[in-house]
């Protein structure tokens, strides 16, 4: 006996088939700004900051230092001649008085410790420029550079083009053969090889006329 299938029955198939979520679902993995379940913008790239160079001399001195233990533990034990280091050191500040020197020291001290507490604290730089989009794509600055240059060779007259790239500007040095109208025509080349970025950066052009 054969039975019929109701309309009620064959909208979820329907829906499974054109892959549009039931009613009563997120729409989880769907993508696109304003649509539940969209990922959320990537962050800025941002460089390693000063935090890396203090964080490389500490690691140096705690070096020395085990280093110094070691020769330390090494001349107890008597398998090697010598003074013990930190038994010389601690007899040298043992009974130390006040003395002249030891406010300009510590005043250097507590100015070192400042600059550390704010290198910590600083905000790291971005190292790359947002393109417009809404899932958060961005460009390294010398990628931007290297678009600039790309850019700069494709105008008439250009011979060689450099560039280096910040996120507030964009310089571009070019070797050129032709007039100064060259200097008008690779800034609108640049700017609009650049377009495509949420802020785009200021282009200077430097000309300097030369031969093949």
């Amino acid at each position: 006996m054969s039975t019929a299938v109701t309309s009620a029955d064959a909208a979820p198939q329907s829906d499974a088939s054109s892959g549009q979520p039931r009613p009563g679902q997120s729409g989880r993995g769907q993508s696109g700004r304003g649509r539940p379940g969209a990922m959320d913008a990537a962050k800025a790239p941002v460089g390693s900051g000063a935090i890396s160079v203090v964080g490389l001399v500490l690691a140096l001195l705690l070096t020395a230092a085990g280093l110094v233990a070691i020769r330390d533990a090494l001349v107890r034990s008597g398998l090697l001649a010598g003074q013990l280091w930190t038994e010389q050191t601690l007899r040298a500040l043992d009974g130390l008085s006040a003395a002249g020197w030891m406010v300009p020291v510590g005043a250097a001290l507590i100015l070192l410790g400042l600059w550390l507490l704010l290198t910590v604290l600083r905000p790291r730089r971005r190292t790359a420029i947002s393109v417009t989009s809404s899932t958060g794509v961005f460009l390294r600055l010398r990628d931007v550079a290297w678009l600039a240059e790309r850019a700069a060779e494709q105008v008439d007259g250009v011979l060689v083009a450099r560039a280096r790239a910040t996120r507030r500007a964009v310089t571009v040095r070019v070797r050129s053969t032709g007039s100064s109208a060259v200097t008008e025509g690779v800034r609108s080349a640049v700017s609009g090889r650049l377009s495509a970025l949420d802020q785009i950066p200021t282009v200077k052009v430097h000309l300097e006329k030369g031969a093949r």
